[in-house]
């Protein structure tokens, strides 16, 4: 049994290495809300037709403020071009994006050239956002709704304490552009495997050692960082760094929060 278990936890680590919309629609511009949709992935090119849409506009929103807009034949263009996005094959969106075709040229009947493309870290971001918009539908959306929801704080939270001890910069900014990438590939392996996630143990010493370890890291950071010399001053820094961490510590509330933000922290930061 314990053999299956380290199995399973070495493909998840193996593969993580490697947007709650809302729509309105009017004028014939269509904004698309997952709560809406409901349709299954495609299995073949020919099933990719199901992800068609016949409104001039797709906007797609995120819970991070991110919006994605696309006219009616470049959403169609992705959904047939890019099959990684809509497939049966489950991978992390980073092993998924890196087998990915990155790019596309596309000429029509009238001899008119398209470019699609997400070679920039930009594009890379929306390739993330369109990750999760289609696998969310796999998952369910209602299904799962609270713990998307509470991962996608988790994952934002993370960020946002390794930001702050940073000063910012262009990684943490397009990290929260992909969580719900990321988040959307945790719910998948939760729905596969709730039985390895749902351990029947208590988790509250695991999780006061992992919280307690963030808190070190944070007085650790901030004790040699030059940028912050007064002693009151790193000592309001680090309090304000604790205010995250307090409410990543409400958050992760089970064995399946704990083992996530683990794997989201030590992954990625």
């Amino acid at each position: 049994m314990k053999s299956i278990l380290y199995i399973i936890a070495f493909l998840f680590l193996s593969c993580t290495n490697n947007a709650e919309e809302k729509g309105i629609a009017s004028n014939n511009h269509q904004q698309i809300s997952n709560d809406t949709m409901n349709v299954s992935l495609p299995k073949n090119k020919a099933d990719r037709k199901k992800y068609h849409t016949t409104s001039d506009t797709v906007i797609i929103y995120t819970k991070n403020n991110d919006t994605l807009k696309f006219i009616k034949n470049d959403f169609n263009d992705i959904v047939d071009n890019f099959p990684e996005l809509t497939g049966d094959n489950i991978n992390s969106p980073d092993y998924t994006f890196s087998k990915s075709t990155v790019w596309v040229d596309l000429v029509d009947s009238s001899g008119n050239k398209k470019h699609l493309s997400f070679g920039s870290e930009v594009g890379k971001d929306e390739f993330y956002i369109l990750y999760a918009y289609f696998l969310k539908n796999k998952n369910g959306i209602e299904k799962y709704s609270t713990r998307r929801n509470n991962l996608i704080k988790i994952y934002t939270d993370l960020n946002s304490i390794f930001g702050e001890l940073n000063y910012g910069g262009t990684y943490f900014g397009h990290q929260s552009s992909r969580i719900e990438g990321y988040a959307e590939f945790s719910i998948y392996w939760f729905s596969h495997y709730q039985d390895f996630f749902s351990r029947p143990y208590d988790i509250s010493k695991q999780k006061s050692l992992y919280i307690a370890s963030l808190k070190q890291l944070i007085r650790d950071e901030v004790a040699i960082d030059n940028n912050v010399v007064e002693k009151h001053e790193k000592a309001k820094r680090i309090l304000a760094l604790f205010e995250t961490i307090d409410d990543l510590d409400k958050l992760i509330t089970d064995n399946f929060y704990l083992r996530m933000a683990q794997s989201f922290n030590f992954d990625n930061y």
